[in-house]
């Protein structure tokens, strides 16, 4: 009986094959899945972290051209071993003339005196001496960047100070002062390129927001915000920059990456919020990067294992129509595989050797039975076989056995007879031809007893060659 559909063999290797394979590539996969999410995070952590730091080197670049100015000041001091106010006004001028971006330029003295270029006149009564830049940088005895304060100058104006002392010797001779408003460093931070709607802040030493792209948490004269008061979540890497990263809402409510980075030779944080679904995003086209080769993968995979399956037991398809023939009784076939050298191969050359000398064995039953019913007696024997099948021959050789005895039984009863009837004449008498008639009828019985027995014998024998040959 044929079968089609999921009974087939091939259909249900194939079908073991390719469950194994969708087991084994989607537990392969998963794994992939889960270790290359964590290092693309990691390398867009890696990423954020090399663009905050890169934006810091900015900043601190930004302020390091402003040390540059006030230590050039400081150091031209230094070199003429003088403090008189002309010196001081034409130096500080000619620096606020080339340097349009600075707020104020100037120079306080030990003895109290403030000379400011562009003609500005500092505060009567306020001792320069007692301004936290002055202090700052008389008591580091190196320049310094101040956090934004109020200008006393310019009340409604906050500003930031890089200040330099100025020394004759080891005798302190003064403070140089380079200012630049807050609003000259909103606009420099708003002129980094932070790409994919990213953007960065600045908190100052004392934790306050300097910065920020919210208007309502920028520094004012008369207003600060705590940065921790605003996101509490990033108080971690505001103490400890660049440690690491934390994942908090912003002001937007939108998710945002934070990190973290201090500028160099200041107080300062800067941090870079990065929306956290674009990170994701990148996750998200490598997961569906991932199942799609996966999903080919599956697909080539079960192709060629289907394929293979499909050719390797195609020979099977080959012994199935010849299995039919020998159900039905058709022996005449040769039979003859090409059989490749694995398991499938070895057992179409043991089927075909088996069905070729069961063949040959019915073709010599055949002959032999056959020369037989023709009156051939004296056909030779049919050769042993091995195992079961030597039941065969033996039969077979059984049978003519039997029938010789019975000739040769009959031949005798024959010749009997023909004895009888040649003693028989007309002088015999009634009681004689009575007792030949008597001796004519048992010889006529026996031959009826063993042609009986030959036909029983024949038919058992027959029934045990159809049995043995089938089996």
């Amino acid at each position: 009986m044929s079968r089609v559909g999921k009974n087939t063999v091939r259909s249900r290797v194939a079908r073991r094959v390719v469950i194994a394979l969708l087991i084994t590539v989607c537990a392969i996969t998963t794994v992939n899945l889960i270790y290359m999410s964590r290092q693309i995070m990691k390398e867009q952590h890696i990423e954020l972290g090399i663009a905050t730091d890169l934006c810091a080197s900015n900043i601190a670049g930004w302020i390091g051209d402003m040390e540059g100015l006030s230590e050039g000041i400081a150091n031209s001091l230094e070199a003429l071993e003088t403090m008189d106010e002309e010196t001081i006004r034409a130096l500080v001028d000619q620096i606020a003339k080339n340097h349009s971006e600075l707020f104020f330029v100037y120079v306080g003295t030990e003895e109290g005196d403030m000379y400011m270029s562009r003609g500005a006149q500092f505060v009567k009564n306020m001792d320069v001496r007692e301004r936290v830049w002055y202090k700052k940088a008389k008591s580091t005895g190196h320049t310094i960047v101040t956090d934004p304060y109020i200008s006393a100058t310019r009340p409604d104006t906050m500003l930031i100070t890089v200040a330099t002392p100025v020394y004759h010797g080891s005798k302190l001779l003064g403070v140089v002062g380079v200012d630049a408003s807050l609003d000259s460093v909103r606009d420099y931070i708003s002129s980094i390129n932070f790409k994919d709607e990213a953007y960065g802040f600045l908190v100052d030493s004392e934790g306050d927001i300097i910065v920020h792209k919210n208007e309502e948490y920028n520094q004012k004269p008369d207003e600060k915000v705590k940065v921790v008061d605003v996101i509490p979540a990033i108080n971690k890497i505001i103490k400890h920059p660049g440690s690491e990263y934390v994942i908090a809402k912003d002001y937007k409510d939108q998710t945002m990456v934070y990190s973290s980075s201090r500028i160099k030779d200041s107080g300062w944080v800067l941090v870079v919020a990065y929306p956290r679904e674009n990170i994701m995003s990148y996750v998200d086209r490598g997961i569906r990067i991932n199942l799609f080769v996966a999903i080919l993968c599956i697909l080539i995979a079960a192709g060629d294992m289907t394929k293979a399956i499909k050719k390797m037991l195609h020979p099977i398809e080959k012994i199935n129509p010849v299995m039919d023939k020998i159900i039905e009784g058709d022996f005449s076939d040769k039979i003859d595989f090409e059989a490749e050298e694995d398991e499938i191969g070895e057992l179409q050359t043991k089927i075909s050797k088996m069905l070729n000398e069961l063949s040959a064995v019915i073709e010599q039953q055949k002959y032999v039975l056959g020369e037989m019913e023709k009156g051939n007696l004296m056909v030779e024997d049919m050769d042993d076989m091995p195992g079961e099948l030597d039941q065969i021959s033996k039969s077979v050789n059984s049978i003519k056995e039997s029938f010789n005895d019975i000739i040769s039984d009959i031949q005798f009863s024959a010749i009997n007879l023909q004895s009888f009837a040649v003693g028989v004449n007309e002088g015999t008498d009634l009681e004689e031809m009575k007792m030949v008639f008597e001796e004519l009828s048992a010889e006529a019985n026996a031959l009826m007893e063993k042609t009986s027995k030959f036909r029983t014998t024949l038919r058992a024998s027959e029934d045990k060659i159809l049995s043995e040959t089938m089996h």
